[in-house]
């Protein structure tokens, strides 16, 4: 039965990485959306929480972090992860590297 349990994790994982970050885009794109684009962006990492965070609060393993440290490192990466994929994607809009030119 634990094999079962893993192979539904790593299952889930590997969709919660797909479908927002390949599938989300491309579909996007096709309907005439820039994937660089910041709206295509927000709707990733909207896409990408809720497949996330949804099941974590339905059973109720995000109302068992108490510990206010952990919710501002939690926060802390993820605004770092969400920046870096922006910043990736579109190069030319880096502040400190814009005062450049």
């Amino acid at each position: 039965m634990d094999l079962w349990r893993e192979a539904i994790i790593v299952a889930a994982t590997i969709v919660a990485v797909l479908v927002p970050f390949l599938v989300v885009p491309e579909l996007l794109e096709r309907r005439g959306y820039n994937p660089r684009s910041a709206f295509v962006r927000a709707i990733v990492w909207a896409s990408f929480l809720a497949i996330v965070l949804v099941p974590a609060a339905a059973v109720g393993y995000l109302f068992s972090i108490t510990n206010p440290v952990e919710w501002l490192l939690g926060l802390g990466f993820l605004t770092i992860a969400i920046l870096w994929d922006y910043y990736r994607l579109n190069p030319e809009k880096v502040p400190w590297l814009r005062s450049r030119t």
